[in-house]
């Protein structure tokens, strides 16, 4: 019998910082709209002391461990106006897995309106 683990959609990514919230699309649509450029980041520059997802069961494990094996390397991770990933840890991850050096990335020179905002 085949264990349910459910993935995950890319509608369904977000970014939170600061008691602000932006989906994942907004930052991708707002960094094709500036023209941000997507560049090669050294791995050795992400900082691995953060933990940015929550894996408190072996469930939670397991369905993280899909969503780095299932993502793809196609898609640049995007690094916020300071320093920060917003989105794409699954693929750092395996491309850190993968023994790759590089991964595809566009930093933020600015952030957009949040989707959400609350406050703190």
């Amino acid at each position: 019998m085949k264990l349910p683990i459910d993935g995950m959609e890319f509608s369904e990514s977000a970014y939170r910082k600061d008691g602000k919230l932006w989906d994942a699309r907004t930052l991708y649509d707002f960094a094709k709209a500036r023209d941000y450029p997507v560049v090669d980041m050294p791995l050795w520059c992400v900082n691995l002391g953060r933990m940015p997802f929550t894996c408190d069961s072996l469930k939670g494990f397991i369905f993280q461990c899909k969503r780095v094996n299932n993502c793809s390397l196609e898609h640049p991770i995007i690094v916020d106006d300071e320093g920060i990933i917003a989105d794409g840890y699954h693929r750092v991850c395996k491309a850190i897995l993968n023994g790759d050096e590089t991964i595809k990335a566009i930093r933020m020179l600015e952030m957009p309106s949040p989707d959400e905002q609350t406050e703190d």
